[in-house]
């Protein structure tokens, strides 16, 4: 944090934030603070803007991000005499008609301020499964799937389970009177004996049926492991893909998040409502896995000693173009001022975080 006010070459100058967090936890310095933003219309003079890296809608804060979040609030409301609470420790919708940040942070603002007000008993026990996209698509990359089948699977898998291997169906919490963490000990500790018949989804796919919760079941105790554990999760569910030989043949040709999406949906998951609307939700879910670790990965392969440029319309990926092009348009980027023949601008000098940023607040509405 103190390396954060020190930093005279800000990487975020361009954007409305005055300090943005990475899911490492690196805080990044924006506009000074001093300086009036651009992140909240006309509440900009009299805040502090800071942007956690990620689409909240469909993903989770990183336990990095949240405790870095809560520890720069700390240090600003200590500098500038701002009380720590709810009153001025704001959402971007609390101050105007918008879904940004998404549930997945603004549900958590309590458990940010508490943790800056040194309160830890109560705070920042993040979820166990806050981290569980990077390890889950870790699992698949490492079995051989592109970039485009590691996204669509995750993205049926949050759709089902939010990523949560310990996660028992909704309704069944409410029929059996047990939370997820009450369901999974009793469970583990053979006090609970119909998991296999009582019909109930649980875990990363929701696994229902009463032979596929048997054999899930089995693996667990073979392995010694909770039957809530993720990695144990993870290699029951590629030993049930392995039964779906055209399921795999098609994700391994996938071209696209949606087409490795649907195949999933379709050939594994098969829930009762398949509808297009379903198909956009998982999909777009897995579009966002897609963004925040494909392009993560190419770089890192690409990438040596400097972080990759996009200099024009061209070099940004598809995903970002309407955006990029949108921001143009309006006037709000230009780069170096260089220009082709058809007058686009030819050196804009963006990097990935900063494309991702510009996207995020395109879908928040930040650009209409």
């Amino acid at each position: 944090i103190d390396q954060w006010h020190k930093n005279n070459n800000p990487p975020w100058a361009m954007i409305g934030y005055h300090c943005v967090i990475r899911k490492n936890g690196d805080i990044e310095r924006g506009r000074p603070e001093w300086a009036v933003g651009s992140h909240a219309y006309g509440e900009n003079y009299h805040t502090i803007g800071i942007h956690l890296s990620g689409d909240f809608m469909s993903a989770q804060p990183t336990k990095q991000q949240i405790n870095s979040c809560a520890a720069l609030i700390r240090d600003l409301c200590n500098k500038y005499a701002i009380p720590i609470d709810r009153d001025h420790i704001v959402g971007h919708r609390d101050l105007m008609p918008t879904s940004c940040p998404g549930d997945n942070l603004y549900f958590r603002l309590d458990e940010i301020i508490s943790l800056a007000n040194g309160n830890t008993s109560t705070a920042s026990t993040p979820n166990q499964n806050a981290n569980n996209e990077q390890i889950i698509w870790d699992f698949f990359k490492n079995k051989g799937l592109n970039d485009y089948a590691v996204a669509g699977i995750m993205g049926n898998l949050y759709a089902e389970s939010g990523l949560k291997s310990n996660n028992l169906e909704n309704y069944y919490e409410c029929q059996l009177d047990m939370t997820d963490e009450q369901y999974t000990k009793a469970v583990d500790y053979g006090t609970y004996d119909n998991f296999v018949n009582d019909k109930a989804g649980y875990g990363l796919a929701q696994w229902t049926y009463y032979t596929r919760k048997q054999n899930l079941l089995t693996f667990a105790k073979a392995q010694g492991k909770s039957i809530a554990d993720l990695d144990m999760q993870l290699a029951f569910l590629w030993n049930e893909l392995q039964d779906y030989p055209l399921l795999i043949n098609k994700l391994q040709n996938a071209k696209s998040v949606a087409e490795a999406s649907n195949a999933v949906l379709f050939g594994f998951e098969r829930p009762a409502d398949q509808s297009e609307a379903v198909q956009h939700k998982r999909a777009s879910f897995g579009q966002s896995f897609f963004e925040d670790f494909a392009a993560a990965t190419n770089i890192a392969n690409d990438v040596e000693d400097f972080e990759m440029r996009f200099n024009s319309i061209e070099d940004v990926p598809e995903w970002a173009k309407e955006t990029i092009s949108k921001m143009i348009n309006k006037g709000f980027l230009g780069g170096s001022g260089a220009k082709d023949a058809n007058g686009n601008p030819t050196e804009l000098d963006l990097s990935i975080d900063m494309i991702r940023i510009f996207v995020i607040n395109d879908r928040a509405g930040l650009y209409d």
